[in-house]
C-alpha cells in the first residue's frame, strides 16, 4: 500500500508554500521524526526530481514529469509521514538551497483525519538541507 497522502489542499499548500518546494522534515537515525514532504518510491525518482529541480524545473512539474516517466501517479508525491532518517543519497543546489535526498524509513502516513501505521518501507524524501550554498 502506498503512502496515505495529505487531502488535496492540504498537499497543494504544503507544495507552494515551502521555500524550495520541499519539506523540511529532519530527523535523525535514533527518533521518529514527522514531517511534510516530497519522497519518491526509489531513488532513481527521487534523483530525477532532484536533478529536474535543479534545471530550474519548477516542483509540481518535476513531480508530473517523474510520474509520467515511471508510468505511476503515486511515485512521488507530497506526504504528511512518520518516518526515521537512513542516509543521504545525493544533494544538489537549487534557488540558492541545498536539496538533500534522504533515505528513510516510514512509519506511518496521515490522510487528514489521523495517523495510520503501515509497515515500515524505505522510502526517498527531498528535503531542504541546513547550511548554506559555497
Amino acid at each position: 500500500m502506498r503512502i496515505v497522502h495529505l487531502a488535496a489542499a492540504a498537499a497543494a499548500a504544503a507544495f507552494i508554500c515551502s521555500a524550495a518546494n520541499a519539506g523540511e522534515i529532519i530527523g535523525s537515525p535514533d527518533q521518529p521524526t514527522v514531517g511534510v514532504g516530497m519522497i519518491c518510491n526509489t531513488s532513481d525518482q527521487a534523483k530525477q526530481f532532484l536533478e529536474l529541480r535543479a534545471q530550474g524545473i519548477a516542483a509540481k512539474e518535476a513531480m508530473e514529469k517523474v510520474n509520467s516517466a515511471a508510468r505511476n501517479p503515486h511515485a512521488c508525491g507530497v506526504a504528511a509521514i512518520a518516518f526515521t532518517l537512513d542516509k543521504t543519497v545525493d544533494a544538489k543546489p537549487v534557488n540558492n538551497k541545498l536539496l538533500l535526498l534522504e533515505r528513510i524509513n516510514v512509519l506511518a502516513g496521515y490522510d487528514g483525519n489521523g495517523w495510520q501505521n503501515i509497515p515500515a518501507m524505505i522510502q526517498y524524501a527531498v528535503v531542504e538541507g541546513r547550511g548554506d550554498v559555497i
